[in-house]
């Protein structure tokens, strides 16, 4: 299956001084069309750096993309001006934000900036665009969507705006979708609300999904495939099914035993030692090698290969090496 998008060799860099320091270093993976692929990592990983790359959103002049590709239907972004980028940005891949309070414009209503995104994409005059935009409000569950459409962000609740923010994400119908820890800071109930939403939008309009969050229960319930990233790098992939029920990578095991149970009684959770690693002063070798229990001489001083699997996923570690 060819697929939709194909993320190659991926080194994204940030300015420290003078210098670039290297965020995202050597990252690939590729997602088909109608997939929902989870992209795992503690904070600082490199997950939202890599969303922010995909949609050209990095900000000018602290961060660049120093090498690889981002394919997209075979069109590699990574030398698309912004004029190339806005023709594509909201219709073709869409993004919906890790916090909806900051990403809505608290001085336009809601109709505003849902009909600006269909303005600029659809070829709708203003009463046909307020109609599509009232239309997608009813679909993402928003009682009394018409009287939304007049009012501002700080009138609405958490999850009314994060609602909003798929409404808007999802109404020129994009190919892929990226969700960036799309039900943080919301309450259990309205998680599950928004995750049965995602899926049935999905289900409604094939479309592929990145699903960037720490919370392995939204990967389990979501996700198709899942790419573990560690400190910048890729260190693990494979089918959901695969990850949960036989993780390779130590830090994989270590995450998923973090994971508080139903059933089993502990004394107290399972922690991961130390710390990650800060983007300047990166080891040599593994990454991870300082905080993993089954590290060896050889970890600390040569980076591991990426090792594929039977399975059909790949690790990089020289446990499998």
């Amino acid at each position: 299956m060819t697929s939709l998008l194909e993320i190659k060799e991926l080194q994204v860099s940030f300015k420290k001084g003078k210098d670039y320091v290297p965020v995202v270093d050597g990252v690939s993976f590729s997602l088909q069309p109608g997939q929902t692929l989870g992209l795992v990592g503690e904070s600082g990983c490199g997950k939202s750096v890599t969303s922010l790359s995909i949609m050209g959103l990095l900000p000018k002049g602290l961060a660049k993309i120093q090498q690889g590709e981002i394919l997209f239907e075979d069109k590699d972004l990574v030398g698309f001006g912004h004029e190339d980028y806005r023709k594509i940005r909201g219709k073709e891949i869409s993004m919906i934000f890790q916090e909806p309070m900051t990403s809505l414009n608290p001085v336009f209503t809601i109709g505003n900036q849902i009909n600006e995104i269909i303005a600029a994409h659809l070829k709708l005059n203003k009463k046909q665009a307020t109609a599509h935009a009232l239309e997608m409000l009813n679909k993402v569950g928003i009682p009394r969507a018409k009287e939304i459409l007049g009012e501002f962000p700080h009138q609405l609740s958490g999850g009314m705006r994060q609602r909003v923010m798929i409404a808007t994400a999802m109404a020129c119908d994009p190919k892929v979708l990226i969700a960036d820890e799309p039900t943080t800071a919301l309450d259990v109930t309205i998680q599950a609300q928004i995750l049965k939403l995602m899926k049935k939008l999905k289900d409604d309009f094939n479309t592929a999904i990145i699903m960037i969050t720490h919370d392995l229960g939204v990967v389990a319930e979501m996700c198709d495939y899942v790419v573990v990233m560690y400190a910048g790098k890729i260190v693990e992939e494979g089918s959901v099914r695969e990850i949960f029920k036989n993780p390779r990578h130590p830090y994989t095991v270590g995450l998923i035993n973090s994971i508080p149970s139903l059933t089993e009684e502990r004394d107290r959770l399972y922690n991961i030692r130390g710390s990650v690693p800060l983007p300047e002063e990166m080891p040599e070798g593994c990454r991870f090698a300082s905080r993993c229990h089954r590290a060896s001489d050889k970890c600390f001083f040569c980076p591991p290969a990426k090792t594929s699997l039977e399975s059909g996923g790949a690790v990089s570690c020289w446990l499998y090496s």
